[in-house]
């Protein structure tokens, strides 16, 4: 499901949700519904403002949290 880091890919890399979608193959319907109803990827995400910004994802952290679930 997930794709090896890009070639000098920091491990730090967050992706917009249009950017995780497309790496991981999946809808942003089925990423929101993730986030809706997984806490652990509430809990991954960042929002930058807090609270009520821009979603941002951690690529490391969410593949990790992919594999833990296959």
């Amino acid at each position: 499901m997930s794709k090896k880091r890009a070639r000098g890919e920091s491990p730090d890399t967050y992706l917009s949700i249009n950017q995780t979608c497309e790496r991981f193959g999946i809808s942003r319907r089925t990423f929101y519904r993730l986030l809706a109803n997984e806490p652990g990827i509430a809990a991954l995400v960042i929002r930058i403002p807090p609270g009520s910004g821009r979603i941002r994802v951690p690529v490391n952290r969410f593949e990790r949290w992919l594999l833990e679930r296959q």
